[in-house]
C-alpha cells in the first residue's frame, strides 16, 4: 500500500482526492497547507506527495524545491503536481523544481491513479 499525502488548500478537492485515492488502496494522509505537507512529508516520506498547483497561501514549485532539498526525501519520494498549465515552460520551471509528473486538470480519476501506481 502506498503512502500519498494529497495536499490541497480546498477542502472539498482534498477530501474528494483522498477518499477516491482510499477506496483504491492507497494509504492517505491529508495536508491543508503546503507547511504542513512538507513538514508531514519529511517526517513521514511517503512514496507520493500530491500536490495541488493553486494557492492562495503559497507557491507549490517553492515547496516542491524545499521537499527536494532534503537529501533522503529526494532519494524515497516523487512528487505529482496537478496543475492548470502544462505549457513547456510551466514543465521545464517544475522539473527544475524536482517535481517528477504534471498532471493537467481538469484530472482523469482513471490517469492518475495509473500514474500513482
Amino acid at each position: 500500500m502506498a503512502k500519498v499525502i494529497v495536499a490541497d488548500e480546498n477542502e472539498g478537492r482534498r477530501t474528494l482526492l483522498a477518499n477516491t485515492l482510499e477506496r483504491e488502496g492507497f494509504d492517505i494522509t491529508r495536508a491543508g497547507t503546503l507547511r504542513q505537507a512538507e513538514g508531514t512529508a519529511l517526517v513521514t516520506m511517503p512514496e507520493i506527495v500530491l500536490l495541488e498547483g493553486d494557492w492562495k497561501n503559497g507557491d507549490a514549485i517553492d515547496a516542491a524545491q524545499r521537499l527536494m532539498g532534503d537529501p533522503e526525501f529526494a532519494f524515497k519520494c516523487r512528487i505529482v503536481l496537478l496543475s492548470r498549465s502544462t505549457s513547456p515552460d510551466f514543465m521545464l520551471v517544475a522539473a527544475k523544481a524536482g517535481i517528477h509528473e504534471v498532471i493537467g486538470k481538469p484530472v482523469d480519476m482513471k490517469v492518475l491513479i495509473d500514474q500513482l501506481w
